[in-house]
């Protein structure tokens, strides 16, 4: 006997989209295969779960996790990084900068604005950057958040940096997972990947977004500013 029971929550909408008879053409619309917009369904259905339930989700373990808590106005009010010229980093602690990126555009492409926070790793919330950059597509906004946290981490003389994104098509190109095909993402990629190099360590991870919540906050918060 099939289940035709109509979904009555957002979890029940995900799992009611991987049962589809439909997500072939699903899939193809999204720019995926069928076996990754699977996944990613059932990855989201298992994180909605878990916030339902207060704990966090399979795998998310880790010191990024504290930004899922760390979600308060007073984290938007840390320093600028622009205003630092010297490194955020305490003496005492760890030296690795851990960084959170996060590109929005409304309209895709439209007005756009990056997010990005600083931490050190183990250690305190340092400061953030948040600038709206004009009209740009999603992932070139992601890409230039990318490129904003490594120009100030150069700056400050920075060696040892990881980098926690949101964007799975910019962590896996940055990773050399997947090809840079897009002309407009090129320029960007080059000079992320030629600040990248000249880093003593640089580690790249994709995170789910709720785990990024406040580069989002950020970007979102430049973008409010400037009146887009």
């Amino acid at each position: 006997m099939g289940d035709n029971r109509t979904p009555e929550t957002l979890q029940d909408l995900l799992q009611t989209l991987e049962r589809s008879q439909d997500l072939r053409a699903f899939a193809r619309e999204c720019g995926l295969t069928v076996r990754e917009l699977r996944k990613r369904l059932a990855n989201w259905r298992r994180e909605l779960k878990s916030a339902a339930t207060g704990r966090q989700s399979p795998g998310a373990g880790g010191d990024p996790d504290r930004s899922v808590v760390a979600d308060h106005d007073d984290l938007l009010d840390l320093p600028p990084a622009a205003d630092l010229s010297e490194s955020p980093l305490p003496a005492a602690g760890s030296a690795i900068l851990e960084v959170f990126t996060d590109g929005a555009s409304r309209g895709n492409p439209g007005p756009a604005a990056i997010g990005v926070l600083f931490r050190q790793h183990e250690g305190p919330d340092l400061c953030v950057h948040a600038e709206a950059i004009g009209r740009a597509t999603n992932n070139q906004a992601e890409y230039r958040a990318v490129l904003a946290a490594l120009q100030h981490s150069r700056r400050w003389g920075v060696g040892r940096v990881h980098l926690y994104l949101d964007s799975e098509l910019v962590a896996r190109q940055m990773m050399g997972i997947y090809r840079v095909k897009s002309h407009d993402l090129l320029p960007l990629y080059q000079q992320v990947m030629h600040l990248a190099r000249q880093l003593t360590e640089i580690r790249v991870r994709h995170v789910p977004r709720a785990q990024n919540r406040i580069a989002d906050q950020l970007a979102n918060k430049a973008l409010d500013a400037s009146g887009r």
